[in-house]
């Protein structure tokens, strides 16, 4: 199970990624926003959790998942 959760959404006649309650900024589509989410997370430090992708699933019915690679290092930002 996921520690954390990116979730794409429509915002500001556009898309953007979500965590918590913080949004990023707005890209002209949800494939864009996936981008950049993946590259959020892949920089995001969580020890050895797990982050998860939730975007608009493509059929338009719920939502679709995907898994995130997470920067597992012990470094500092």
């Amino acid at each position: 199970m996921a520690d954390i959760t990116y979730q794409v959404v429509p915002h500001d006649n556009g898309w953007a990624y979500k965590l918590g309650d913080t949004l990023s900024e707005t890209y002209a589509t949800a494939d864009e926003a996936i981008v950049h989410a993946r590259d959020a997370a892949s920089r995001q430090k969580i020890g050895d959790g797990d982050a998860l992708l939730a975007y608009p699933a493509p059929d338009g019915r719920g939502w679709a998942f995907q898994e995130l690679e997470t920067d597992k290092s012990n470094g500092r930002l």
